[in-house]
């Protein structure tokens, strides 16, 4: 995890985004430094604010992404139905049926099988891009370097940039008390962990359901809804402090976000959002009928064109092809040697025409 960490920057798209929002950090950071003293937890502060400016940015695309989810949970019954239907059949003609089938279902309720994967898609990048400004700040934020110790602490936490590990083992050398650095640096990854569960768990309320036990989606979800929070604990843990304050912030700001978006997409009918992407679907229908259209009417024009020009080529070709072998044979038929076919041939040409 952290080799990815620190990787990251490196990567086309996400290097560019971590660029940005380094740009981003840094101007925080240095808007922070001239109003509030040294000694106020700037990092801390610019972490904060940074966290909620990045992801209150990624908002519209999480409503798309949940109204998606809300949609889901209507198909779904009818989508496992089919998929029980076909359980058994492996043969390439059932095959084929069950997804005619599920694109109906699609269909009717207007959107696609990867309609909520490209917000996920978009924001994958910056969620990517998020971390290594954070693991690495002091190079994106380069006043930090120089300044004072007591920027890099935040409330009890004595220093951002180290993990909880190293915080208790050098629990006594922060000018706070031992017991205070140590509380601190455990309940760091617990509370990591409660709020990314919560954060889960709020966001797949919107479904309003649980998945069929028969489905095999329902095994993973509800084993990722178990990991993901212990997983968070453990590399909050054995990462610098300043990632687990982003984690804690980040699912904080996401627990808010999701019940803001559960209380905007309770108030919309499941029939409005229906309507609405049939609408959004038979627009995109309708385009690429046109560009269809267009597309066929030139390549029809295009071949048509091909074809004629071609045919004249032919035409000529053959009349000049036609001409020149007539007049070779009839060379070949003047320098004909006595007693070949081709004087022969000349012979019986001869008598034709005198007779």
């Amino acid at each position: 995890m952290t080799f990815s960490l620190l990787t990251a920057a490196n990567w086309p798209i996400v290097g560019q985004i971590c660029w940005l929002l380094g740009k981003v950090m840094n101007f925080i950071y240095t808007i922070l430094d001239s109003i509030l003293p040294s000694d106020s937890g700037l990092v801390g502060l610019s972490i904060i604010i940074y966290t909620i400016l990045v992801y209150t940015c990624m908002m519209p695309l999480t409503i798309k992404q949940q109204r998606t989810a809300k949609m889901s949970s209507v198909m779904n019954p009818e989508l496992q139905a089919i998929q029980k239907k076909y359980k058994n059949k492996r043969d390439q003609a059932s095959m084929l049926k069950q997804q005619e089938e599920m694109q109906q279902v699609y269909d009717k309720y207007g959107t696609s099988m990867t309609g909520g994967c490209l917000p996920l898609l978009i924001q994958m990048p910056f969620l990517f891009a998020l971390y290594p400004v954070i693991y690495d700040i002091q190079t994106y934020v380069p006043a930090i370097k120089n300044a004072p110790d007591a920027v890099n602490r935040f409330i009890t936490i004595p220093n951002l940039t180290v993990s909880p590990t190293v915080m208790i083992k050098n629990s006594g050398d922060y000018g706070l008390p031992a017991a205070v650095i140590i509380v601190t640096a455990i309940l760091l990854p617990i509370i990591s962990g409660l709020t990314q569960y919560l954060s889960i768990r709020l966001s797949q309320s919107i479904s309003g359901q649980q998945l069929d036990k028969d489905n095999p989606m329902a095994g993973t979800m509800k084993t990722m809804n178990m990991t993901m929070p212990l997983f968070s604990i453990f590399m909050v843990f054995t990462l610098p402090t300043g990632i687990g304050l982003y984690w804690i912030i980040s699912a904080v700001v996401r627990c808010v976000q999701q019940l803001m978006i559960n209380k905007h997409l309770s108030k919309m009918s499941v029939d409005d959002l229906i309507e609405k992407n049939r609408e959004k679907a038979a627009k995109k229908r309708e385009k690429r009928g046109e560009k269809a259209e267009r597309i066929n009417a030139m390549a029809q024009t295009n071949t048509k064109s091909i074809r004629e020009t071609a045919k004249r080529n032919v035409s000529s070709i053959s009349e000049k092809e036609k001409e020149e072998k007539v007049a070779k044979a009839k060379e070949n038929a003047k320098n004909a040697k006595a007693g070949s076919l081709a004087s022969k041939a000349n012979m019986v040409k001869k008598f034709n025409e005198n007779d």
